[in-house]
């Protein structure tokens, strides 16, 4: 259980007359009641009003226009307008700082995140059916009998070049080195990869020139196949393979449905249009992918 405000200062009050430095009084606390209780500079306040012969506990009056801010009328305001800055929200409530707002947001458990911008505007229609689709996948088993039963499939180009350009530790008034910005234009080359709960069971690059278009993916398709019968033959005995993939057009067409058709021991998942949340390639296994190229 935290301590409140006035438990808090007899203890820094206690410390100051036992002589402790601020450090050692902020360590005594925080190891008696718990990790982060009070930072030492809180503790260096108090004792300088110690110091100058104030005892009293209780907040001291300010000067100015008071403060109206409160939890609730701060989530009422982002609720009419999510995107408000803190300075804003200072101007708003007469806030002296933004940084109270800012403790404010996190006593209430709020971050600040960029949305998530989607590829396109889903139709009426399409919303429909992705919320189906999804309804769908999640009456399956929510287990690790599923999950090891689905193959997914997904494609991306990669650039032979890859420059780092994270942050740099260097010492003060230093410069890290320039990096080139990424030439868009580059030589780059497809990787068409298909994995499951193991890791990856078959990639391919594509050869320089050459469209992923139907017949290919067909072709990658046999391949997958006889792959996966190696490796897990009770899988595709027992008719139980899962294939997950997007709705791009070699994956769509009539002669990939075709091919689906003749691999009876596969079953492909729904996907809905426009959905990259359901295509767990982009978070589960590209990001490592650009991760491990990284000044490669």
């Amino acid at each position: 259980m935290t301590l409140d405000k006035i438990e808090l200062r007899v203890s820094i009050r206690y410390c100051w007359k036992g002589r402790l430095s601020t450090r050692d009084a902020a360590k005594e606390i925080c190891d008696a009641e718990g990790e982060r209780t009070v930072h030492y500079t809180t503790v260096s306040r108090w004792y300088k009003r110690f110091d100058f012969g104030d005892l009293s506990l209780e907040d001291q009056p300010r000067s100015g226009r008071p403060s109206m801010l409160d939890n609730d009328g701060l989530r009422a305001a982002l609720e009419d307008e999510p995107s408000s800055s803190s300075r804003e929200l200072a101007s708003v409530f007469g806030v002296s700082s933004h940084q109270t707002v800012l403790n404010h947001l996190h006593q209430i458990d709020y971050v600040h995140k960029k949305p998530r911008q989607d590829p396109q505007e889903l139709t009426g229609a399409q919303a429909k059916r992705h919320f189906e689709v999804c309804r769908q996948l999640l009456e399956n088993p929510l287990d690790d009998r599923l999950c090891k039963r689905i193959v997914t499939s997904d494609e991306k180009r990669v650039f032979l070049v890859n420059h780092n350009r994270q942050k740099q530790y260097v010492p003060r008034g230093q410069d890290p080195p320039s990096v080139p910005r990424q030439d868009r234009f580059g030589k780059k080359v497809m990787t068409c990869v298909w994995w499951n709960f193991e890791g990856v069971l078959h990639f391919e690059l594509v050869p320089n020139g050459r469209a992923v278009n139907a017949e290919l993916y067909c072709q990658q398709l046999d391949r997958v196949y006889d792959k996966l019968k190696e490796k897990y033959p009770t899988l595709v005995r027992h008719k139980r393979a899962l294939f997950q993939q997007d709705n791009a057009k070699p994956h769509t067409a009539k002669k990939t449905k075709e091919k689906f058709d003749e691999l009876e021991e596969v079953e492909v998942l729904p996907h809905p249009a426009y959905s990259p949340d359901a295509a767990p390639s982009d978070y589960g296994l590209f990001q490592s992918m650009e991760h491990f190229l990284r000044s490669r």
